[in-house]
């Protein structure tokens, strides 16, 4: 009985043991499963063998892409697959090329060459980077002979592009399960050539950009600024202030004594123009109008005709291109020249305005289109402000927004760049773009130009992109990044905001200002902007823009791409990017349109989003 007993004991202890060791492996086999890919959904990993990119897929979907062989991705069993295609072929692959049927060498072969790609499930987007990419170039910034369309994107119809764009890049918006048509009509005269490399991004790849620590601080303790009148001076062109207030009116005083100061300093006529633009002029009306306009800010903290003295701190900038020499050596010619032209894309409803209104147009007794409103910013006051400078000619602004990216206008960059963008390079940190001991400005080469493909150069809609920096620049004093938005649902409404540029000062010449400027305003609601507009159809701004009162000053010609900010504290957040306004940069009823950050968000994210490779 009692080895019965036992026997039974022994036989439900193996089959209980037996269970919580099958329980045991059942739950390791789930946790491994469930850890690996989330269930429902695809794993796109990408390889890369120095400069070129693959996809990891399995060796038979590598032979039906018709990839080529580049190794193992990690340990695990795919491998790493480089798919070259060209004109009337298809791809699933996540990773591909798109190239001329002779590439490397160019073609001159008159033809329709297309690539479809079957977009995967789990993909949100595609990034189109152009490696090589030469084809006829902008005529009258329109693409009259060659073009590359996008076809099957989310959103509204893109426009084709053409011209030498190698090393842009853009990113856009896909539905899964899709497809994309990329449609290349070349006529071989001149000769072309592309390798395009087309990147399908997982959702789960797409990140939150996350804004860098102490991003957006505001430096109320920046110095004044006086221009030295001698090479001997440069060294001492700043003297602190102890006056820490931020009413309007009070920084509108100790801008005007910086300007009489800077006026005073100033003896070489067009090197030396003062914000309002008074000093450059050779019309000898410079003077009446520089106690007429550079005394505003002080009218305007008193609540004169200036301005109510409900703004804090700020005044606006003016948009052109100019020459400059950032970092001149010994012997090199510095200085800035401040004829040049507008970056305001030929083909266009505000070209079409502005030529209209161009000052050759108008009788020489008609003197009244200045700039009214804007001063000097304190020396590096707003450390985020950049200058785009293309072979000595200033372009636009821009703002820093990571220790690599610019933020800035597509209009500032698209179609202007025939002969590739090696010249072009980033100014941060500056302040006199005709001085170089001002400042400790850094000069930084870009890597990539990263357009909005919506962009459309008529009606100037979804005006943005984005330039990344050639090398990482170090934060410090005068350098550091702007904030962007985190909640994309906020419209900012009844705030004031704040501009800053170093855009034109006057419609009267072509001329833009040397040191950088600022300017404080309400922001203008959404539809009465739209309805401002009304006058202007083809310009009528969207939801997708943001609006700024131009009632006490206005940005011109040079201030595009610049950063809209607002603040709260000593933080500043940018809300817009400078795109367009008054075609003779004065208060005629037009707000100012600036394209609306938190709009571009997701884009944002989807630029800055890296690649995962194994």
């Amino acid at each position: 009985m009692k080895a019965s007993f036992m026997l039974l004991v022994t036989i439900l202890c193996l089959g209980f043991s037996s269970t919580l060791a099958s329980v045991r492996d059942g739950r390791h086999l789930a946790n491994v499963r469930t850890s690996y890919v989330r269930r429902g959904s695809e794993e796109y990993r990408f390889c890369k063998v120095e400069d070129t990119v693959g996809a990891c897929l399995t060796s038979d979907n590598c032979h039906r892409q018709e990839g080529l062989f580049a190794g193992h991705c990690g340990k695990s069993q795919d491998v790493c697959c480089v798919v070259p295609k060209t004109c009337g072929e298809r791809t699933s692959a996540h990773s591909s090329y798109f190239r001329n049927p002779s590439f490397p060498k160019n073609d001159t072969e008159a033809r329709v060459c297309s690539l479809t790609v079957d977009i995967g499930k789990g993909i949100c987007g595609v990034r189109l980077t152009m490696e090589k990419f030469e084809i006829a170039r902008f005529y009258g910034g329109s693409c009259l002979h060659d073009a590359l369309t996008v076809l099957g994107t989310k959103g509204p119809p893109v426009s084709a592009f053409c011209g030498n764009m190698t090393n842009w890049r853009t990113t856009f918006e896909m539905e899964e399960k899709s497809q994309l048509v990329l449609a290349a009509l070349v006529q071989g005269r001149p000769a072309y050539t592309f390798n395009i490399r087309v990147t399908q991004l997982p959702c789960d790849d797409i990140q939150t950009f996350q804004s860098p620590t102490y991003a957006g601080m505001w430096n109320p303790d920046a110095p004044k600024y006086v221009r030295p009148t001698t090479e001997s001076d440069a060294e001492a062109t700043t003297f602190p202030t102890t006056d820490e207030t931020t009413d309007l009116g009070e920084s509108d005083e100790e801008a005007d004594d910086g300007e009489t100061q800077l006026e005073e300093a100033v003896t070489e006529g067009g090197e030396g123009e003062d914000e309002e633009g008074e000093e450059g002029d050779e019309e000898g009306e410079e003077g009446g109008d520089k106690d007429e306009e550079g005394e505003e800010g002080e009218g305007e903290g008193e609540g004169d005709e200036g301005g109510p003295t409900t703004l804090l701190r700020g005044l606006i900038p003016t948009p052109s291109r100019t020459e400059v020499v950032i970092k001149a050596e010994e012997g090199e010619k510095e200085g800035i020249s401040l004829e040049a032209e507008s970056p305001v894309p030929l083909i266009s409803a505000m070209r079409e305005e502005f030529d209209a209104f161009d000052p050759k147009n108008r009788p020489e007794s008609d003197a009244t289109f200045r700039i009214v409103g804007g001063s000097m910013t304190r020396v590096n006051e707003y450390p985020w402000q950049v200058a785009l400078i293309n072979t000595n000619i200033f372009v636009c602004g821009g703002s820093l927004i990571s220790d690599r990216h610019i933020l800035t206008a597509a209009h500032c960059v698209f179609g202007g760049y025939s002969k590739g963008f090696e010249n072009l390079t980033v100014s941060l940190g500056d302040h006199d773009l005709t001085t170089k001991n001002d400042t400790e400005n850094v000069a930084v080469k870009v890597k990539y130009i990263d357009w909005n493909l919506h962009y459309n150069a008529y009606e100037i809609h979804n005006d943005i992109a984005i330039l990344e920096l050639e090398e990482a620049v170090t934060f410090r004093d005068g350098v550091s990044a702007v904030k962007l938005p985190t909640d994309p649902d906020d419209q900012f409404e009844g705030q004031n905001a704040t501009l800053t540029g170093w855009g034109r000062y006057s419609v009267e010449s072509y001329k833009t200002s040397p040191v950088l400027k600022e300017y404080t305003a309400p922001l203008v609601d959404i539809d009465e902007c739209i309805e401002a507009w009304e006058k202007h159809p083809v310009l009528t701004p969207l939801i997708s823009n943001v609006c700024l009162n131009v009632t006490w000053a206005a940005p011109c010609h040079g201030d595009s791409g610049s950063p809209l900010v607002s603040c709260s504290g000593l933080q500043c957040t940018q809300i817009g990017v400078m795109s367009f306004g008054s075609p003779i940069c004065k208060d005629e009823g037009f707000p100012e349109v600036f394209t609306r950050v938190t709009h571009f968000k997701p884009w944002i994210d989807m630029v800055l989003s890296p690649l995962r490779y194994v």
